[in-house]
C-alpha cells in the first residue's frame, strides 16, 4: 500500500454522515460474516454457548450462597451444633458449586477457541487458494507485505472473534441481565446502586470502538508500509550494499517503524483511558452500595449476609466489566480485519475458466502429443 491508501484511510476515519453509516453497515455485514462462518461448525458452537450459560449461572449463585453462610455465621455464637452443620453445609455447596463452575468455563475456552482455530484453518486454506487463482497483474500491483499483513494479523483478528466477541457477548449479557433481576428483586435501591455504573459503561464503551476502528485501520496501513520496506530491503540487500545505502535504508525502515509505533501507542492510551473510566465507575458504584447497605444494616432493616451479597456480586462483575473494553476491542479489530481479509477473498479472479472447462488428466510424466 501507498500513501493514497493510508490518505484513504484516514478520510475513512473522518468520514462524516452517509459515510459512516456505510462504514458501519459494512462492518457489520462482515460480523455477520465471521458468524456465519462459525455457525457452520454448530456443535462446537452449541457447546461453547452452553457452557457459557452455566458457568454465568453458577457464578451469579455465589453470592446468595455466600450471604447464607455470613447469616449462618452469625448464627453459631448461640446456635451450637445445628448452627455449626448448617455452615459446614454452606461451605461445602459454595466449593462445589465454584468447581463446577470452573469445569464449565474450561469448557467454554476450550471450545470457543475450537471454533476460532478451525475458522483460521479455513481462512488460511482460502486465501492460499485465492493468491494461486489471482492474476499475474494482481501480483504485480500489490506487495508481498501487504499480502503478509492479510494472511497474518487480520486472519488473526477474525479468528479470535468467536471467543473474545461473541461468547464474551453471551457472558455480559446473562451475568447482567439475570444480576439485575435478582439484585433488584432483592432491594430496588441497592440494585439499581449496583447497576448505576452499566450505562456510563456501555456509552464509554461504544465511543472507544469507533476510536479503535478508525485507528486499527491506520495502524493495518503502517504495519503494511512497514514490511513492505523490510521486504525490498530483504530481497536486494546486494544492491543496498553495493551502492553504500545502508544507512539511507535503516533510516527509512525506523521512519516507518516510527509511524506505526505511534499509532499503536495511540490505540494503547485508548484503551488505557476508557479501561480506568469504567473501573473507576465501578469502585464508585461499590462504594455507594457499601454507603447505603452499611446504613441499612445498622438500621437492622437488612441483613449483613444480604449486603455480602451485594458486594459479591459486584466484585464477580468487576472482571467482566474490565474486560468489556477488549470485548469492544474485538468487534473493532474483526470488523476492520474481515474488511480486509474478505476483500482479498472476494476479488475477482480476472480470467475464469469456461462453465465446460474438464479438469485436465494426469499424464504420469509423459509428454502428450
Amino acid at each position: 500500500m501507498n500513501s493514497d491508501t493510508v490518505g484513504r484511510a484516514r478520510a475513512r476515519v473522518k468520514a462524516p454522515g452517509h459515510l459512516a453509516s456505510a462504514q458501519w453497515g459494512q462492518g457489520l455485514g462482515t460480523l455477520l460474516r465471521i458468524t456465519r462462518m462459525a455457525l457452520r461448525h454448530p456443535v462446537q458452537v452449541a457447546i461453547a454457548i452452553i457452557a457459557t450459560m452455566i458457568a454465568s449461572g453458577l457464578q451469579l449463585a455465589i453470592p446468595r450462597l455466600l450471604g447464607q453462610a455470613v447469616d449462618r455465621a452469625q448464627g453459631i455464637v448461640g446456635g451450637g451444633q445445628e448452627a455449626q452443620y448448617a455452615l459446614w453445609v454452606s461451605a461445602i455447596t459454595l466449593l462445589a458449586v465454584s468447581m463446577l463452575r470452573g469445569l464449565f468455563t474450561l469448557t467454554q475456552n476450550y471450545f470457543s477457541e475450537t471454533v476460532g482455530h478451525t475458522i483460521g484453518y479455513e481462512l488460511r486454506l482460502a486465501c492460499y487458494e485465492k493468491i494461486q487463482r489471482l492474476s499475474f497483474s494482481f501480483h504485480d500491483k500489490v506487495h508481498s507485505g501487504d499480502l503478509i499483513t492479510v494472511g497474518m494479523l487480520d486472519l488473526d483478528g477474525v479468528r479470535m472473534f468467536f471467543s473474545t466477541g461473541l461468547v464474551r457477548t453471551v457472558l455480559l449479557s446473562v451475568l447482567i441481565g439475570v444480576g439485575a433481576y435478582l439484585l433488584i428483586s432483592t432491594d430496588l435501591v441497592l440494585g439499581l446502586l449496583s447497576l448505576s455504573f452499566v450505562p456510563f459503561v456501555a456509552w464509554r464503551s461504544s465511543m472507544a470502538q469507533l476510536k479503535l476502528r478508525g485507528t486499527w485501520l491506520i495502524l493495518q496501513d503502517k504495519l503494511s508500509a512497514l514490511s513492505r520496506v523490510m521486504e525490498e530491503n530483504l530481497g536486494g540487500i546486494r544492491v543496498v550494499r553495493a551502492f553504500a545505502g545502508q544507512q539511507h535504508e535503516m533510516d527509512k525502515f525506523d521512519a516507518a517503524s516510527q509511524a506505526a509505533l505511534s499509532v499503536s501507542h495511540e490505540r494503547v492510551a485508548i484503551r488505557v483511558r476508557n479501561t480506568s473510566a469504567m473501573t473507576f465507575s465501578f469502585f464508585f458504584s461499590m462504594g455507594l452500595v457499601l454507603w447505603f447497605g452499611g446504613n441499612m444494616v445498622i438500621d437492622g432493616t437488612m441483613t449483613v449476609g444480604t449486603l455480602t451479597s451485594f458486594l459479591t456480586f459486584m466484585t464477580i462483575l468487576q472482571m467482566p466489566v474490565r474486560q468489556l473494553g477488549m470485548m469492544v476491542n474485538s468487534y473493532a479489530r474483526a470488523s476492520t480485519c474481515g474488511s480486509r481479509l474478505f476483500a482479498l477473498l472476494d476479488m475477482d479472479l480476472g480470467i475464469d475458466d469456461a462453465p465446460d472447462a474438464k479438469e485436465p488428466g494426469g499424464n504420469r510424466g509423459h509428454a502428450q502429443i
